[in-house]
């Protein structure tokens, strides 16, 4: 009887624990405020008088759920910032759709992170659908690759088309942001791998490159026969 009210009590401090350890990754960034805050892809946002709502996306190729945003008003601008966690990307997807209450008349919405701001709105010329998309962009001139793979410092992902078929050539597919903010944090630059596979996930070529986030965004281009190199005429 004791051992087994000792395994319930064991159970019971483990239960709270992970409550804990997870109310923790999913409310307590927001003691980081703007400091803890990511950008975001915004799909729409809409200005009411005692409101704003906002719409938008993850805008890295890694999966990272959305975990809430961090806000505040301030002399009829309405800063605010967003946060996403690799974590509950796990079950949770990176889309939001949030409502701000506002006191005031609200003439901007500023889009406000660690590193930067920019206005997304304000009432004169309304909606600015810039993103906050710095980081690798990776242009095809073949039409047999299926997927890009990027990986760095740990970390890696890929991107396909959700119809399984080969992916759109003479376009910047862009591949990621977070190693903007990792070049940044670290104020180095960061060595990363490009890969590129066919539908049957062979590998076509692969290259390594390093990301400078002083320099800005960085625009790469698969050449027809098979190599990755530096696009310097590059456009997002």
């Amino acid at each position: 009887m004791k051992t087994l009210k000792k395994i319930m009590t064991m159970i019971v401090i483990l239960m709270v624990v992970v409550t804990v350890v997870f109310l923790i990754g999913r409310f307590g960034w927001k003691l980081g405020g703007f400091h803890a805050c990511q950008g975001a892809g915004i799909t729409s946002l809409e200005v009411n008088e005692k409101d704003v709502h906002i719409t938008g996306f993850y805008p890295g190729s890694f999966p990272e759920g959305f975990c809430g945003y961090y806000a505040k008003e301030e002399d009829g601008t309405l800063y605010v910032g967003f946060h996403f966690s690799a974590v509950f990307g796990f079950f949770e997807t990176g889309n939001f759709d949030i409502t701000i209450p506002v006191k005031n008349k609200i003439n901007e919405v500023v889009i406000k992170t660690k590193m930067n701001e920019f206005p997304i709105w304000n009432k004169e010329t309304g909606l600015n659908f810039q993103s906050d998309r710095n980081g690798v962009y990776v242009k095809l001139e073949r039409n047999d690759v299926y997927s890009i793979s990027m990986s760095y410092a740990g970390s890696s992902g890929s991107m396909n088309c959700t119809d399984h078929t080969a992916m759109d050539c003479g376009v910047y597919h862009f591949i990621d942001n977070d190693i903007m903010m990792v070049s940044k944090d670290l104020e180095t630059v960061i060595p990363f791998t490009i890969s590129v596979k066919d539908a049957d996930g062979k590998e076509l070529v692969s290259q390594d490159f390093s990301f400078d986030a002083s320099k800005g965004n960085m625009y790469l281009l698969v050449t027809a026969e098979g190599k990755i190199m530096e696009d310097n005429n590059g456009e997002e």
